[in-house]
């Protein structure tokens, strides 16, 4: 498979028999499978587990997809969430069945991966999005493990990684509950822990934490927040922080494979898809959107049945699934690399981030 295609989702790394492959970072921060040449087998199951080389066919589906704007009842898990907080609540639910559930998470240096736990107090470390790619690790194994032992599981990851543990079980679980996002690109590990350390030069003082789509101005106009271990704080719009920039503005710093996503369009290959309602509308004027919408589809007879158990702890309203996608052309659309892409990563060892990024915007302008 030529390298520009590959997604990172890490199947191959996990289904390899004898270990013989590991996921590392190329110069732009990307991972990659590298294979243990002198030590491989050619039983071939990374050829054939991996979801790009062989896709899936298509999974039960509910004959008419159902989309529904909603929220969770709960003020606190509904503000301190991305969208509307319906990740927080199907978590929950699945925590308190005895059930685990898979996300990306936070490390101690302030990098993305996956994690598993049954904690309810895990939840909020899961929630929210990140804007960085996650690394996956082990985390199919680990997964297949607790299903086969009869355990509840949900997992949440992008549409290629939800597919990446589809083709790594290769068979239908009962007791999983499989979620993706309308995603529109990974964002490089490298080029994040470029613009958090251009922020600690600018504030003197190590991040302690990172906060992408704070709702401090509302959810349309969504914040970055960046917490200091000084106490000091940044704060700055989709418009003006340079990362949001980066990424929203002059596609400087996506996966190679996401301008050319497989993985875009409808039916999905989870049960749920989560986003944001961008343009939703409701007749009820006393609504308050600024706290956050989630856009949900419903995809499989597991998805409804598990979405349906939400129904006292969430608002709902079913929705036409053309206008709900109106907003959202990152479902069917792929994103295509910016003009100064190459330039990005040419000078990001040797340029400050956010000069960087300020050299790139007056280029633009000229």
């Amino acid at each position: 498979m030529e390298k520009n295609k590959c997604t990172g989702c890490g199947v191959c790394e996990n289904v390899c028999p004898k270990g013989n492959i590991s996921m590392e970072s190329d110069s732009e921060g990307f991972l990659y499978p590298e294979i243990d040449v002198i030590n491989c087998i050619s039983c071939e199951m990374c050829v054939t587990h991996c979801p790009v080389i062989n896709p899936l066919e298509s999974t039960e589906k509910l004959k008419e997809l159902k989309a529904y704007a909603a929220w969770s009842r709960n003020k606190e898990i509904r503000y301190n969430s991305t969208s509307g907080g319906i990740f927080s609540e199907l978590a929950h639910m699945i925590i308190l069945q005895g059930g685990y559930v898979a996300g990306a998470i936070y490390d101690e240096n302030l990098l993305v991966h996956h994690h598993i736990s049954n904690c309810k107090d895990d939840i909020i470390k899961l929630r929210q999005s990140k804007y960085v790619q996650s690394k996956t690790g082990k985390i199919y194994a680990r997964i297949k493990k607790i299903l086969d032992d009869g355990k509840l599981a949900m997992f949440v990851g992008s549409p290629c990684q939800v597919s990446g543990l589809n083709r790594f079980l290769d068979k239908k679980y009962k007791n999983l509950l499989t979620c993706d996002f309308i995603c529109r690109g990974a964002n490089s590990p490298k080029a994040y822990l470029k613009y958090l350390l251009s922020l600690e030069n600018k504030f003197g003082s190590k991040v302690e934490r990172v906060w992408f789509k704070n709702k401090k101005n509302g959810w349309n106009k969504f914040c970055t927040k960046i917490e200091f271990e000084n106490g000091q704080e940044y704060y700055a719009d989709r418009y003006t922080d340079p990362y949001m920039k980066g990424y929203l503005k002059y596609n400087l710093f996506i996966r190679p494979s996401c301008s050319q996503c497989q993985f875009k369009g409808l039916p999905r290959y989870s049960d749920i898809t989560l986003a944001d309602y961008w343009g939703v509308n409701l007749r009820d004027e006393n609504v308050d959107i600024e706290q956050g919408i989630s856009l949900i589809i419903i995809n499989t007879k597991n998805g409804k049945a598990n979405y349906d158990l939400l129904i006292k702890r969430i608002f709902r309203k079913e929705s036409d699934l053309t206008d709900a996608l109106k907003n959202n052309q990152c479902a069917n659309v792929s994103i295509k690399h910016g003009i100064y892409r190459d330039k990005f990563f040419e000078e990001i060892d040797e340029t400050d981030f956010m000069e960087l990024i300020k050299n790139i915007s007056k280029e633009r302008e000229k």
